[in-house]
């Protein structure tokens, strides 16, 4: 293990780009440690780590994933979302602790957030909907990563037109005043909208009032013109 996680690092550090580095830091509001590695490479990193990995206990990849979570870079952290989502397929409801944790004491920005959300966890919730009530008291948390995480974990389920779930969140979510967690909102309702213009505009016309403008102007994105100046239009 130790082994693998000095051969993750010495492999990023050899692709240090100090100029992205500051770009990224500059992109983030919130504080981030990132090494200095564009995307493109750190997903192709973990697509390497993924196929040496692939054969372990699952116990053990999970704690590959805490360790890397461990070291605080962004890269690393990375990393150990890909290899969460690479897991699907064994992925079981015993795991929603593990990535409950993850989100209260490592996910620290958006990025992180909602790689996460909308695959590994995203997926385990689409399969096993009772999970669900579970991350009903996120939405309340003094983690704005948590309140953030109920709704783009909701994504998955959104795209498969299980609504009355995601407009339930929604309405916990409409009091937020965290952009953030504003536009997570938002892009919930979106990825709702997409297949089903009809019921979630049926949605906005009757929130708009509570909404942020924020999480309003996100949610219209793909619905029809019409439907988009119907709910933008002031009440």
């Amino acid at each position: 293990m130790n082994d693998l996680l000095a051969s993750i690092r010495a492999r990023l550090l050899a692709q240090v780009d100090e100029a992205y580095r500051e770009g990224t830091r500059n992109y983030f509001k919130e504080p981030i440690e990132p090494l200095g590695v564009r995307s493109a490479l750190v997903k192709k990193l973990a697509g390497q780590v993924w196929r040496q990995v692939k054969p372990w206990p699952k116990a053990r990849i999970w704690e590959l994933c805490r360790a890397l979570w461990e070291t605080g870079t962004m890269e690393e952290g990375s990393i150990a979302t890909t290899l969460a989502a690479r897991l699907e397929p064994r992925l079981t409801p015993e795991d929603f602790e593990e990535f409950e944790d993850w989100l209260g004491r490592y996910v620290a920005n958006w990025a992180h957030c909602d790689d996460l959300c909308t695959h590994a966890l995203g997926r385990l919730l689409l399969r096993h909907k009772e999970l669900l009530p579970r991350t009903d008291s996120w939405a309340g948390s003094e983690n704005r990563w948590l309140r953030r995480a109920s709704a783009v974990a909701l994504i998955p389920l959104a795209k498969s037109g299980a609504l009355p779930p995601v407009f339930a969140r929604a309405d916990a979510l409409l009091p937020d005043a965290d952009d953030l967690v504003r536009k997570g909102l938002g892009w919930l309702l979106k990825e709702a909208g997409r297949n089903f213009p009809d019921p979630v505009s049926a949605y906005l016309l009757a929130h708009r009032r509570d909404m942020a403008r924020v999480a309003l102007r996100i949610a219209v994105e793909k619905l029809p013109e019409d439907l988009r100046r119907q709910c933008m239009a002031r009440p």
